[in-house]
């Protein structure tokens, strides 16, 4: 009996421990701030009550059986087996038991994934290790990574405690912002490894898988701060990729998006920087975005990522290595996707004088920016007048519309096409097909020498605009403009080179004979 309160009083004095050095914990769920998390909590409870109920029946009765039919109370042992009408009823009651936990449950997962009638989209990307988000409603891009403080105290021997951190490993440099009482759907794909993005408040998580699309949807009620991370071991710096979610009322939120997209307008600045200030400002991109693999010192990590320290390429021709950090090679992404071309510059500069490196060379940001793909499109000069396409006629199960008055849209030189195609093929179609065009067989097919890119181009518009299998019908989604630029670019790019194009009209023509949405929920 001693030893029993000995371990009484010491579990006891353990749980205080814990609870001063580590906060609050609770013995259940938290309840989270939309319908779904709300959804999963009564469920849960629904489901713990009914095990309780279960449990305190079944166990209650055994216990009963043995006590007052126990041997010295004179009761022998009955000599019987196989009762029809007893197997019976524990078999029923058990099935109706089931039933009733299952329908609950399966209304709450139709909910999770209905994504219909929603008022935003938002694309989420996992990379090693940081997030992407894509707003496709308003055209907002930004990379989302670990912020510095954090970041700076997490390296080893920094003399940084944690502790004095807020929000230690739970605070990023750019968060997500999102409205309130609005339905946000999410579309998730990766880049490279299988990512989860996880927001326990918001009340579910989803994979973000290379080559696949998953989707949920969330409905924040009130304005505040909702902090995740990745739930899936991608790498060695897994648990260096956090969420955070901002929630603001509409006005607050409309205010963020007109700031986000005057921010967006800017661009880079390709000015001349000197080389001190290209040196510091790379120090800080270089921390964000280099040092998880190549670590802070630049040793890199032997056999896996090699060191920048005395690298031929850091040290040798610095357009070899902005080419290199532009296009990426194996693990390493395409830079000139997550970095500007001020910023690009200072990284390159910073890796050549320093690290251990000494080269006294720079690159500033106008020399970056000619070789960024988009820009090189910007500057050339407009080739003849593009081919003459026939248009195409739309499927023929689509009706037709009355006629409407319809602002005519302009024709544009191949290069325009091409160099707009690039930019919407990353925003709806790289996922699948890959950013190079190389696909995921046989689950997404190669765009690259595809003899659906390299045939009749009336017959790549018709399959685009009116989707097959898992690809959605396009012809719903994008502008004309949109939608001719990305085919002008498939049939131009990723190796193919057929020079040709379509017309933003001839697609206008087809997207007239669309229905409207109204006559769609009609």
């Amino acid at each position: 009996m001693k030893k029993t309160k000995q371990l009484l009083a010491g579990l006891i004095l353990m749980a205080l421990g814990l609870k001063m050095a580590y906060g609050e914990y609770t013995l259940n769920l938290t309840k989270g701030i939309t319908q779904a998390s709300n959804e999963a909590y009564d469920l849960h409870m629904l489901i713990l009550w009914i095990c309780i109920f279960v449990g305190i029946s079944v166990f209650g009765t055994m216990f009963y059986s043995i006590y007052h039919h126990r041997k010295s109370k004179g009761h022998k042992a009955a000599q019987f087996h196989e009762n029809t009408t007893v197997e019976v009823i524990w078999t029923i009651i058990p099935t109706l038991i089931l039933v009733g936990m299952a329908i609950p449950a399966t209304k709450a997962m139709i909910d999770l994934d209905n994504v219909q009638d929603s008022d935003m989209s938002i694309k989420v990307t996992g990379w090693q290790w940081k997030w992407e988000y894509d707003y496709l409603d308003t055209g907002i891009h930004f990379f989302s990574n670990l912020d510095e403080a954090s970041n700076k105290a997490r390296q080893m021997d920094s003399g940084i405690d944690p502790r004095t951190v807020p929000h230690y490993l739970l605070n990023v440099d750019k968060p997500l912002v999102i409205p309130t009482k609005k339905k946000i759907r999410f579309v998730f794909t990766a880049s490279d490894v299988i990512h989860s993005w996880w927001v326990p408040a918001l009340g579910w998580k989803k994979d973000a898988i290379p080559g696949f699309i998953n989707e949920s949807w969330t409905s924040v009620g009130k304005p505040g701060t909702y902090r995740g991370q990745c739930a899936e071991l991608c790498g060695k710096d897994h648990g260096f990729m956090p969420i955070v979610v901002v929630a603001m009322d509409q006005p607050d939120y409309d205010s963020w998006v007109n700031k986000a997209k005057e921010e967006a307008k800017k661009g880079a600045d390709l000015s001349d920087q000197s080389h001190d200030e290209l040196v510091s400002k790379g120090a800080a991109l270089y921390a964000t975005n280099c040092a998880s693999c190549h670590m802070p010192n630049g040793e890199g990590v032997p056999g896996a990522f090699p060191a920048l320290k005395g690298s031929p390429v850091v040290t040798g021709d610095i357009n070899a290595q902005a080419n290199l950090v532009l296009n990426g090679k194996g693990i390493m992404p395409a830079f000139s996707k997550i970095l500007k071309a001020d910023e690009l510059a200072q990284v390159i500069t910073y890796t050549r004088n320093a690290l251990g490196n000494t080269v006294g060379d720079e690159i500033q940001p106008k020399d970056v920016a000619k070789l960024l793909p988009q820009i090189k499109a910007e500057v050339t000069t407009p080739p003849p007048a593009p081919a003459k396409v026939t248009p195409v006629t739309p499927a023929p199960a689509k009706p037709t519309l009355p006629e409407a008055k319809i602002t005519p849209v302009a024709e544009l030189s191949k290069d325009e096409l091409i160099a707009k195609g690039e930019a919407v093929y990353a925003k709806n179609c790289a996922s699948c097909h890959q950013p190079g065009g190389a696909g995921m067989p046989p689950m997404f097919p190669a765009l690259t020498k595809s003899s659906v890119v390299t045939g009749d181009i009336n017959a790549q518009v018709n399959l685009i605009f009116n989707g097959k299998g898992m690809m959605p019908a396009f012809g719903e989604v994008l502008n004309p403009t949109d939608f001719a630029a990305v085919v002008t670019y498939t049939r131009n790019s990723l190796g193919n080179s057929m020079n040709d194009a379509i017309q933003p009209p001839a697609i206008q023509t087809l997207q007239e004979a669309l229905p409207t949405a109204k006559e769609d929920k009609d």
